[in-house]
């Protein structure tokens, strides 16, 4: 594989080449060369504004293989996932069987090893997900799962998660937990306010979420071990999170996409592509959890990929299905939620650098020589987000049909390349 990217804006703050302008050889999977001009008979992508980063990372996402193969094939997130722009995803291990011993590991592993983008697993904490019984997680951890999380499922029993810290202190691990207190208000639909008593649904309140989250502090204050909030959506969060952080506390935490671009409101006319969880909240909320990236608290963005079967998704809002497919259109949910003045720099940070070094993830930095795991993007085009072009198996997507700033070009991962637009 040959590819050369012609004049493009290097975003890599982890590389000697940062904001530079440049042509890049790619050639059998690694950089060949990053000069100011490269002349070869290779496929080239020549468009002007292009950038490249590493490649970017999603953690959290949800594929429905094995088991639920009619929602998300390996092979169908993979592609939604290039679309998107993304290199690598951690799975959650909501599936069937659920990811909860080395031999589900090994089946994530072995046959994602031929796709472009690489699919990391993620161990389940307990047996099925189910919430009391451990599950083999230092074997897990032997067979290269990333870190461990019921995912879909928060851990509700305090007793189950502190043991679960424990256990991963014997070899530096990771446990990823979503915050949400489910006997708080167990038939919430979302974000509890004015837009949840004008609709007449049943509310979801911060305090679901600010409760288990100081839960789970008190319980890795205790433990001394490593934790990663998934997902949060509460700006009350935000404090708690900053001191745990000052206190030395290793906690880190990640906000989906969507929930730094759409406030509740835009669940008015009853649209089930935005009912989602953690829920949409107020716009005070939205604009508290962009300044909380910003300014570090929050340590990278998720797509919080849920793909659903359409037809558990076209049903009356209230027995609609909690979730949507994200990873193709994360991209430009950021882009419009940071609006016109948007860092790169900061983007890259959320979506490439952050989470691979919680992970200890080595970073692909773009230096001549290293392996090539690649984004291609452009900040000064916009996307149409066309229905029949959605890679995802489920297309329940409320941007479909929308133009969105910001443009995937491809990327380049494992040898192999995936170009959209510009190649030649």
């Amino acid at each position: 594989m040959q590819l050369l990217l012609k004049q493009v804006k290097i975003i890599d703050p982890t590389s000697s080449n940062h904001q530079q302008v440049k042509d890049i050889l790619i050639q059998d999977g690694a950089i060949e060369a990053i000069r100011n001009a490269i002349s070869k008979d290779v496929r080239t992508l020549k468009v002007e504004g292009a950038c490249v980063s590493p490649g970017w990372l999603d953690v959290g996402s949800y594929v429905g293989e094995p088991g639920y193969e009619h929602v998300e094939t390996l092979e169908s997130l993979s592609d939604a996932a290039a679309k998107g722009g993304f290199t690598s995803v951690a799975v959650v291990p909501n599936t069937q069987p659920a990811l909860h011993s080395k031999s589900e590991i090994n089946f994530i592993l072995k046959n994602t090893s031929s796709l472009i983008t690489s699919i990391l697993p993620l161990g389940a904490i307990t047996r099925d997900c189910g919430g009391t019984d451990m599950a083999e997680i230092i074997d897990m951890h032997h067979a290269r799962a990333l870190a461990f999380t019921d995912g879909k499922k928060p851990i509700q029993n305090a007793g189950v998660l502190l043991r679960a810290l424990e256990y991963v202190k014997a070899f530096g691990g990771l446990i990823i937990n979503h915050p949400h207190q489910l006997g708080v208000s167990p038939d919430g639909l979302i974000h509890e306010g004015i837009v949840s008593v004008s609709l007449g649904l049943r509310g979801l309140p911060d305090v679901m979420e600010v409760l288990m989250l100081k839960r789970d502090i008190d319980l890795l204050r205790y433990s001394g071990s490593r934790l990663h909030v998934l997902n949060i959506s509460s700006k009350d969060c935000l404090p708690i999170i900053a001191e745990a952080k000052a206190e030395g506390l290793d906690v880190t935490c990640s906000v989906p996409a969507l929930n730094l671009e759409a406030p509740v409101d835009r669940v008015e006319d009853f649209n089930a592509n935005y009912k989602v969880l953690p829920p949409l909240r107020s716009d005070k909320n939205r604009l508290a959890l962009i300044e909380a990236v910003k300014d570090g608290t929050i340590d990278f963005i998720t797509a919080n990929h849920r793909p659903v079967d359409i037809e558990a998704k076209k049903l009356e809002f209230a027995y609609s299905s909690f979730g949507i497919s994200s990873l193709e259109t994360s991209y430009g949910s950021i882009s419009k939620a940071f609006g016109r003045n948007r860092s790169l720099n900061q983007i890259v940070q959320a979506l490439a650098i952050n989470n691979r070094r919680i992970f200890g993830i080595d970073i692909p930095s773009i230096e001549r020589g290293n392996a090539a795991e690649i984004t291609i993007f452009h900040p000064g085009l916009n996307t149409n987000y066309d229905r029949t072009q959605f890679a995802s198996k489920s297309k329940n997507n409320p941007y479909l049909g929308q133009e969105l700033p910001g443009k995937i070009l491809g990327i380049v991962n494992k040898g192999m390349m995936r170009l959209f637009e510009g190649g030649s």
